[in-house]
């Protein structure tokens, strides 16, 4: 099984919801790992309206 692949699965759906807070679910389903690499058969991405900002200055990117 590869495990460094089902671990960057993780921190990239992660990562998804922490930039973007109007996901409000993911499902990936299933997820086939196998020896080398991963596959998603399939996907859904449930959506909200985005919470009003109160920071309406200028905005930067966040460094990665």
């Amino acid at each position: 099984m590869d495990t460094p692949a089902l671990e960057e699965l993780l921190q990239r759906v992660s990562r998804l919801v922490d930039d973007h807070p109007e996901v409000v679910g993911v499902s990936l389903e299933p997820v086939v790992v196998a020896q080398r690499g991963l596959a998603v058969l399939d996907a859904s991405v449930r959506l909200a309206p985005p919470p009003a900002r109160d920071d309406l200055g200028p905005r930067t990117l966040p460094g990665y």
